[in-house]
């Protein structure tokens, strides 16, 4: 449904079809951690990063970035929102209607997510929304918004206040617009404009001042672990693609894999693979006995990360002059795996927070 597509969806601008969603849900990929008294299949996390990994082992994964995968933000409304919200929003995400997106990173406020301007003001049994959110992930198509502002109490209670909002995308006074990007070119990257937007109070996810504290921070652990997991499979992906281009391109009346150099360049980037798979297997398996932490987390985010652009920037290089050129599957890899280093926290922010564990 991708594989075929993605050349035509990056040429038209329209980026994945919301039809690809819905064939999502039909194929039972959506809404994973839902549980059955809500109509879900109660899957654990490894559903969501086995989705990921699957995306990350072929070229169009890398053109369409997050697309279905941003059912991440599932896990949160199972665990922090009502009955009543849940039963709302689990319908439409199992059957793939309701797109979802996270309202966190502003223009002026990246990896210091506790810098945000947007605000709520409490008036009634309302709160009235305004701001502006980018580079969000489905968000030029998301119709559930997961918005994160700021409201009078947090305002007081000091920076890392702040509250977490179920936004209905059709509600007056929102706008999402596609943003343009030089990778991902298939994916639906977006900002949204919140003007004076009235959300009844119910619309709260969990408590007032703990979007940050409470409600999203199991999340930044899970997204650190799934961006690593995908990172290898996009490094074997680049690796496996440049490794037959090498023993076919001949230079000089031998391949490029006759070279020396390249055979050195495979064999530090083969490595780097085989620690990185062995990385990954201890990562999924703190995971899944529940003691995986934040700071582990982290590391993985950094090192996974780094870890695939340095092959994908090397395994470009041995395509020579067709590696950068759009036609070329390791173009669209290259440029995948340069954000993988900056969204989920900047490579940067990751070191300050290991840094700050070794005081």
């Amino acid at each position: 449904e991708v594989e075929p597509h993605y050349r035509r969806w990056e040429k038209d601008g329209t980026g994945t079809p919301e039809e690809l969603w819905r064939k999502a849900g039909a194929a039972g990929l959506l809404g994973l951690a839902i549980p059955p008294e809500y109509g879900g299949p109660g899957g654990d996390f490894l559903y969501n990063i086995i989705l990921n990994e699957e995306l990350g082992r072929f070229v169009g994964g890398a053109s369409v970035g997050a697309a279905i995968t941003t059912d991440l933000m599932t896990n949160i409304l199972i665990e922090h929102g009502t009955h009543e919200q849940k039963l709302r929003w689990c319908p439409g995400i199992l059957s793939g209607e309701v797109i979802q997106c996270l309202g966190l990173t502003e223009p002026g406020s990246g990896s210091d997510v506790s810098g945000i301007q947007a605000r709520a003001r409490r008036q009634g049994d309302e709160f009235v929304i305004s701001g502006n959110k980018c580079y969000m992930s489905s968000g030029s198509k998301a119709n559930l918004i997961y918005v994160v502002a700021k409201t009078d109490d947090d305002l007081l209670k000091g920076r890392s206040a702040m509250t977490a909002f179920l936004v209905d995308a059709k509600t007056a006074g929102v706008k999402l617009r596609r943003m343009d990007t030089i990778g991902m070119r298939a994916s639906g990257v977006g900002e949204g404009f919140f003007d004076e937007v009235r959300v009844p109070a119910n619309c709260m996810l969990g408590k007032e001042g703990d979007a940050l504290r409470s409600v999203l921070k199991g999340t930044f652990t899970l997204d650190r672990t799934v961006i690593a997991t995908r990172a290898l499979a996009v490094a074997e992906l680049a690796f496996s693609i440049t490794l037959d281009y090498v023993k076919n391109r001949k230079v000089f009346g031998q391949t490029v894999f006759d070279f020396q150099n390249t055979q050195f360049k495979l064999a530090e980037m083969k490595t780097d693979l085989v620690v990185g798979a062995a990385f990954r297997d201890s990562l999924l398996r703190t995971l899944v006995d529940g003691t995986l932490d934040v700071l582990t987390a982290t590391t993985a985010k950094l090192w996974f990360s780094e870890m695939e652009y340095r092959i994908a920037d090397t395994c470009l290089q041995l395509h020579g002059g067709f590696g950068y050129m759009e036609d070329s599957a390791i173009s669209r890899i290259y440029t995948w795996a340069r954000v993988e280093t900056i969204y989920g926290g900047t490579s940067e922010i990751q070191k300050f927070n290991i840094a700050k564990s070794l005081r």
